[in-house]
């Protein structure tokens, strides 16, 4: 399975509110009062690359088109970001994956669908085919960005090896992906919107095995809403509008921009009609 990224339709329910596919203009408040709507973006690949945008940098700027609100944008580490929606100096992000801990402070409204897969280095034995074996070599160490959430799977694996002091943890995905080629880890987890960016950046070849050790479908991922500033009648709302974007069409051709036709359309969210 080296050198390849399998991509999964998701299927199942969105879950917390879910997105809806009433009229925007129909529904109250969808711009906050108290100041512009404070986004933030973090280093994530194609999805935003610091000088270069992205897949979330081009939604962005059509969700405060289609709107009319007004946005402060600017650039945080992934953890900062996570703590400023929970503590209310932060309004909205993008590319949140969703979790348990996660309902808690925020809303979600997905657009996209992360395939990942574990990239692995060259002191990784032949005979670790899954991450049950990973954990079970005490002598790798597994590499991760600070606050990272992929998946109920690969989480409570990750999980695992962090209890077990076997995770190098750093600020961004840059940073990951430079670190591993210093190997100061043996394995990590990336998607297509990570994998073929960072290590065409950092002029390095991709290492000959890039494996899928999971059944799951991929993680659905996509706007993210601090609860501190946004009801439940303003987030379907946002739902809606991010919605109308993926029956429309906009959100695929602003992914086909940044990746080839058939990794596009098993890349988009796919919402309830």
């Amino acid at each position: 399975m080296s050198r390849r990224y399998p991509s999964r339709i998701f299927a199942g329910a969105c879950l917390a509110l879910g997105l809806v596919s009433a009229a925007v203009a129909q529904a109250p408040g969808l711009c906050p009062k108290g100041g512009p709507i404070r986004f933030a973006h973090y280093e994530f690949g194609l999805l935003y690359s610091q000088g270069k945008g992205g897949i979330d940098d081009e939604i962005q700027k059509e969700l405060a088109r289609r709107s009319g609100c007004q946005f402060k944008v600017d650039l945080r580490p992934r953890a900062r970001i996570w703590r400023d929606l929970e503590q209310g100096d932060l309004d909205m992000a993008g590319s949140g994956i969703q979790n348990a801990a996660r309902d808690r402070i925020v809303w979600f409204a997905h657009y996209v669908l992360e395939d990942n897969h574990v990239v692995l280095g060259p002191r990784v034995p032949a005979t670790v085919r899954n991450m049950a074996d990973f954990v079970a070599q005490p002598g790798l160490v597994f590499g991760g960005v600070r606050s990272f959430s992929y998946s109920p799977f690969y989480d409570q694996h990750v999980g695992d090896l962090k209890r077990l002091g076997r995770v190098y943890q750093v600020a961004d995905s840059l940073s990951l992906y430079r670190m591993f080629d210093l190997g100061r880890f043996d394995a990590f987890i990336g998607s297509q919107f990570l994998i073929p960016h960072y290590f065409a950046q950092l002029g390095l070849p991709v290492p000959p095995r890039v494996e899928d050790w999971t059944s799951e479908p991929a993680s659905p991922s996509g706007l993210v809403l601090a609860k501190h500033r946004f009801n439940a009648a303003q987030a379907k709302a946002w739902q809606a509008l991010v919605n109308d974007m993926l029956l429309d069409g906009t959100v695929l051709r602003i992914v086909s921009r940044y990746l080839n036709a058939k990794e596009a359309a098993t890349s988009v969210f796919k919402p309830a009609r």
